[in-house]
């Protein structure tokens, strides 16, 4: 199963940086991650637009905030641990001025997320919560192993940790998973979202309304709109990695109406044209790029 979802602004930039997790989270663990704002540097109006843009991108992250002084013992500290559910839409994400907060984050696939959760995830799309709320155990582990002192890759190894240990619980004390749901993920990902309901339901020999129940206690969207975030991460994916994109290629390969559909639809989830997302990507990719001439 081929499917590496990526952000409005999926290039390497500055204050930006991702660790793919080891081989056994990796089925359920898209990435670690962190952000910070980096002292002497000014980007430009349209690298702060490009990262503030917060794309549908069918992850859901345990986001921890440390602040205080610099990479020093006193005073920092952990100000909150919280859980941010599946986004089905584009939002724009305040940027904080203080340059000593540190933000890092587990980046799951959405439909894996609740086995590290101590309930259902229904209710969750569009949310952002107290971590305790919804992973209280997890919590309790991530609390006992990271530090406000710490480097991504200490994030990464204390977080792994936890995870590990979740994963190892007994089944009673996991909020009940169904191989329905993955394997209409896998079939919706093999065809790029561009399959219809009635189609899959077949395929995977169930119900419509058996399938809402489980996508909604798993990671709290309907099948139909997982699939119509797949078709647009996928196309979003072919724009940012294709130097050669064709766009009646791409009507084609995803199964739009023609062109007018495949930009509207777009449009609907990334909150801009396709060509400002691409401009926007690029500004925050060539400044990265020129601060790191500038270093050399």
């Amino acid at each position: 199963m081929m499917f590496v979802p990526i952000t409005a602004t999926p290039f390497p930039h500055s204050g930006y940086c991702e660790l793919l997790p080891c081989k056994k989270l990796a089925p359920y663990v898209r990435c670690f991650w962190a952000s910070w704002n980096e002292k002497g540097v000014a980007p430009s109006p349209e690298m702060k637009k490009a990262q503030s843009v917060i794309i549908p991108d069918l992850c859901s992250d345990i986001i921890v905030i440390t602040d205080g002084a610099e990479r020093t013992e006193d005073g920092r500290v952990i100000s909150s641990i919280d859980f941010c559910g599946v986004n089905d839409k584009m939002f724009w994400s305040g940027h904080s001025p203080d340059f000593n907060r540190q933000i890092f984050g587990i980046r799951f696939y959405s439909w894996q997320a609740s086995h590290f959760s101590d309930e259902p995830l229904s209710k969750t799309t569009n949310g952002y919560f107290d971590l305790r709320s919804h992973f209280n155990t997890a919590e309790k582990l991530l609390r006992q192993k990271i530090s406000p002192v710490m480097t991504l890759h200490d994030f990464k190894i204390a977080a792994e940790d936890a995870l590990l240990a979740l994963l190892a619980r007994p089944a009673q004390k996991v909020p009940a998973q169904n191989h329905l749901v993955l394997d209409s993920i896998i079939q919706m990902i093999s065809t790029c979202g561009s399959q219809n309901l009635s189609s899959l339901l077949k395929d995977i020999h169930t119900s419509e309304r058996q399938l809402e129940r489980l996508f909604e206690n798993t990671l709290s969207l309907s099948p139909k709109k997982v699939s119509s975030l797949i078709r647009y991460q996928s196309l979003w994916q072919n724009v940012c990695r294709s130097d050669s994109f064709d766009i009646q290629d791409a009507v084609y390969a995803y199964g739009y109406f023609d062109q007018a559909h495949l930009l509207n639809d777009f449009k609907k989830f990334h909150g801009m044209s396709l060509g400002e997302a691409k401009q926007l990507s690029n500004a925050c990719r060539n400044f990265t790029i020129q601060k790191s001439q500038t270093i050399l």
